[in-house]
């Protein structure tokens, strides 16, 4: 009977030891999953911002175009305007001339 017992404080003691043994095994791959956790996020960040940035730059680069090409554009606008006022000064002075009169 001693004997029986010995041996099951023996498999108990082993048992335990298994179990703490498991327990750091457990606490290292947490861990290892929480360091390979960090790296990710940081790697996302990373790509995240490099992506960002490079969107931030095409924004942009379409705003300039697209300022440019409404300067251009207003330019040519006001360029037309003045050409006409300049060639029909006299008609446009005459008929807003005529409608003060006719008030």
């Amino acid at each position: 009977m001693e004997a029986v017992i010995k041996k099951l404080s023996e498999i108990e003691i082993a048992a335990k030891k298994i179990m703490e043994e498991a327990s750091a095994q457990l606490d290292v791959l947490k861990q290892q999953m929480d360091q390979q956790t960090a790296e990710f996020d940081a790697q996302v960040e990373r790509e995240t911002d490099e992506k960002l940035d490079k969107l931030r730059q095409q924004l942009q680069e379409q705003t300039n175009a697209a300022l440019t090409k409404l300067k251009e554009d207003t330019k040519g606008a006001l360029s037309s305007l003045e050409n006409y006022y300049d060639e029909h000064h006299e008609q446009l002075s005459d008929a807003i001339f005529q409608k003060i009169i006719r008030m």
